[in-house]
């Protein structure tokens, strides 16, 4: 079996170490007989305890080596699962042949350096492997999976650093996306204000973020309503008074929740709903004027800056009532569907926030102009793969796993690319039913 250069050390360590033992064990034991037994000769006096120095120093050596590699001043349980997680990725790298090798008859093979970065040291639950590049390996690493390596842990996506010299893999714990149970509303919003501001909103455990155009995908059964309304929960409890104008075109729950939280100046259904559209569109161009002496005397701002609320249109089964429409005269649709754009494209800066959840995602059900323009995507439970082509990109990388309610995909700019989204484990809020 070819062995690395780590473990030519460690062996080459604990020989010297048995050697030395061997001859301290000599020196304790069986020379002071001889020097008692044998008169004729007088043999120098040998303190055995010398042989235990270099004993001594070569254990505090590999300890020190060991400490170093592995971080030990980062706690004991960490430098424990790091030696755990690096030896495991060694000998799952050196099993598939990822390896250099080097003299001595081809006998001693050099792996590629791998150090691993936590995003919380404490917690762990999710990080980053970084793998050497190298010109031998590189179409190689670009493909390769290490979720059989990684205990516990399950690879999410992987890229080249910056510099080009390490693949990057990320990863999280198996655990992290057990959905977590709230059962009373007050429970919910105090874990989501431990990481969200007045101006973003907190997903599951790893994702927080601001304000933005969302898209919003999933099947009948999928949790998109608990989503929607766990979503409606947080907007309201903020500090700052953001409006939210909401459409739903089947009067369910979300429709419920609008009509008890916001009023019906601010919720429409399937009749009321262009109506609604049209009253947000006049609220957004007002907001437009409003800000227009603010942008003048600072530049690269937003309405977060300026310290006022947001206004957010959410629109469920956005599909199902664009269909509908099918039925009105042309030009009234098309003018639907250019206050829509104007509102996906202008909107952001402002504080115009556009929300819209469907149960499939398509050119027939999203405009174009709309659906390029939304920032945050969100794919929950199974979903056709046209819906996952449509929403994230034509490329997009989809692991071949079963989601259920409340577990998804979504992709964020700096979070999570399109073509290959994140895990998303949404809490369950059991005080919804």
């Amino acid at each position: 079996m070819k062995k690395t250069y780590r473990m030519q050390r460690g062996i080459i360590s604990f020989v010297l170490i048995i050697i030395f033992l061997i001859i301290w064990g000599f020196m304790h034991f069986i020379y002071p007989m001889i020097v008692k037994k044998i008169t004729i000769y007088e043999f120098p006096a040998i303190d055995s305890k010398l042989f235990l120095l270099p004993i001594g120093m070569i254990i505090l050596g590999l300890l020190l080596g060991w400490s170093i590699r592995n971080k030990l001043w980062k706690g004991i349980p960490f430098a424990f699962n790091y030696y755990r997680m690096t030896r495991r990725l060694r000998r799952h790298i050196k099993d598939a042949r990822f390896e250099d090798e080097r003299e001595f008859d081809n006998r001693l093979v050099k792996l590629p350096k791998i150090k691993i970065l936590f995003d919380c040291n404490r917690s762990r639950i999710s990080g980053k492997v970084f793998i050497e590049n190298s010109i031998k390996f590189d179409q190689k690493l670009e493909k390769m999976r290490i979720d059989s390596a990684l205990r516990g842990y399950v690879g999410e996506r992987n890229y080249l650093s910056d510099d080009r010299d390490w693949y990057v893999f990320e990863f999280y714990a198996v655990d992290s996306h057990k959905q977590i149970e709230f059962k009373t509303k007050d429970d919910y919003l105090s874990w989501t204000n431990i990481t969200a501001s007045d101006y973003s909103l907190r997903l599951d455990e790893r994702a927080t973020v601001p304000f933005h155009h969302l898209g919003l995908a999933g099947q009948t059964g999928s949790g998109k309503s608990f989503f929607i309304q766990m979503l409606v929960d947080q907007v309201i409890s903020k500090k700052v008074k953001h409006e939210l104008f909401i459409i739903d075109p089947k009067r369910t729950d979300v429709f419920q929740m609008s009509m008890r939280f916001i009023g019906s100046d601010r919720t429409a259904d399937k009749t009321t709903a262009i109506e609604l559209i049209k009253k947000f569109h006049e609220r957004m161009l007002k907001r437009q004027d409003e800000l227009q002496e603010y942008f003048k005397k600072n530049s690269n701002k937003t309405y977060r800056d300026a310290h006022l609320p947001a206004l957010i249109l959410l629109i469920d089964e956005f599909g199902a009532l664009r269909e509908s429409w099918k039925i009105l005269p042309k030009k009234e649709r098309d003018e639907v569907d250019s206050i829509l754009a104007d509102i996906a494209f202008m909107g952001r800066q402002i504080g115009c926030i556009l929300w819209t959840a469907t149960q499939q995602m398509n050119a027939q059900t999203m405009p174009t102009a709309v659906r390029d323009q939304l920032v945050l995507k969100v794919v929950l439970g199974d979903s056709d793969e046209q819906t996952y082509r449509t929403l994230f990109a034509s490329s997009v990388d989809i692991p071949p796993i079963r989601f259920s309610a409340g577990l998804g995909l979504y992709s964020y700019p700096e979070l999570a690319s399109v073509d290959k989204p994140k895990m998303l484990a949404v809490p369950y809020c059991s005080y919804l039913e």
